[in-house]
């Protein structure tokens, strides 16, 4: 499980190498993209805070915008694959009591100026049970899209979990210590 997260970690890393040489894509057509990308993100939200209800469309949002081989890494640093997490949701093994999301940044790049990816970054507030556990906490979140024949495909979601102001006491009191 330690190699194949270090593996997803070090793929995920090269694609964002590759973009951090690539030019981002700016002016009428970066705008239109991000409207785009707002739009789908809307959609994905909607669809996760329908989990645990008799209306659930989580599970075929998921089959029908993730990428078949999508690099989906959770706060815990485990990661999921597309049919897996269908599985979890179809479940009720993933139930998101409440999701909100702060305020998104949109950076789009693509060959010419053609705005083919995109990289969303956002905090998320949620209480979510994850197999009968359920907690309450802060994240900030990664996504990266990919458009391909006209359609946004859901190709990585990284998520790390925001200290706790618990959390960040120990931190300086143990700084402190040393």
């Amino acid at each position: 499980m330690m190699m194949k997260r270090i593996f997803l970690m070090a793929v995920l890393g090269l694609g964002f190498a590759g973009l951090a040489g690539a030019q981002e894509t700016t002016g009428p057509k970066a705008e239109a993209v991000k409207k785009e990308i707002l739009k789908v993100e809307e959609e994905k939200l909607k669809a996760f805070q329908s989990t645990g209800t008799s209306k659930n469309i989580c599970p075929d949002w998921v089959k029908a915008n993730d990428a078949e081989g999508i690099v989906h890494i959770n706060a815990d640093g485990t990661d999921d694959t597309k049919a897996g997490l269908v599985k979890d949701l179809e479940k009720g093994n993933r139930v998101l009591h409440s999701l909100h999301y702060g305020p998104q940044h949109i950076h789009v790049y693509g060959d010419g100026g053609e705005g083919t990816t995109a990289v969303t970054t956002y905090s998320t507030f949620d209480d979510i049970e994850v197999y009968g556990h359920r907690t309450n906490s802060e994240h900030h979140s990664l996504d990266v899209w990919v458009k391909r024949d006209g359609k946004w495909w859901f190709v990585a979601h990284s998520v790390h979990e925001l200290p706790t102001a618990e959390a960040l006491k120990r931190q300086a009191e143990k700084a402190k210590e040393n």
